[in-house]
């Protein structure tokens, strides 16, 4: 099976709030469908008919399935927790670095220590190690030989990236994906044949 990662489009905390931690219900925007729109031309215009859509839960990645599907004319899969966008703690959801509370401050700098640490509401590192490890093995879903596009988020495509070339700790993964870019409904892997 061939697998796509596609970010989902820009969100209205990407416009309103660039270097905070998303809040989970923040929507998809005009810019960001118009966005995932130019992805599916791209993929039909090089000839890729995915099977089926998987999307993430959260609603900008959702939207951007939808429209994915829609625009693909091909089935939309209900959305599955496992393509989530890792989970920050709550302390931190809607705020930028400058806003971060002590608590989350100190326990940044000890996750690498403990990767089985979180906050309340977050995601430890070895949990989003764990959960990237099964999203990137598809197996089980009906689409056998076929092409699937998943609507996920950076990190966690990040670490599935991270994963695929080689990296086996928790720690190491999530620093990897904290470091990934993909644009607003990029595509990985994308050697560039898709543009």
């Amino acid at each position: 099976m061939t697998v796509f990662w596609i970010r989902h489009g820009t969100s209205l905390d990407g416009i309103t709030r660039p270097h905070a931690h998303a809040r989970p219900e923040t929507p998809l925007t005009a810019r960001g469908a118009a966005q995932i729109a130019a992805t599916a031309h791209a993929l039909r215009d090089r000839g890729v008919r995915p099977a089926i859509v998987l999307t993430s839960p959260h609603p900008r990645a959702a939207t951007s399935a939808e429209i994915l599907a829609a625009l693909l004319g091909v089935p939309l899969a209900a959305p599955n927790p496992l393509y989530a966008e890792w989970r920050a703690p709550d302390c931190v959801i809607g705020k930028g670095p400058d806003e971060y509370p002590s608590e989350y401050q100190t326990w940044r700098t000890d996750r690498l220590r403990d990767p089985d640490s979180a906050l309340a509401g977050g995601e430890s590192l070895t949990a989003l190690y764990e959960r990237a490890m099964a999203a990137a093995v598809v197996v089980g879903h009906p689409v056998g030989r076929n092409t699937a596009l998943i609507v996920s988020h950076r990190v966690l495509i990040g670490a599935i990236a991270a994963i695929t070339a080689g990296a086996s700790r928790p720690q190491d993964v999530f620093e990897a994906a904290r470091r990934f870019t993909l644009a607003p409904a990029g595509i990985w892997p994308d050697s560039g044949q898709l543009r």
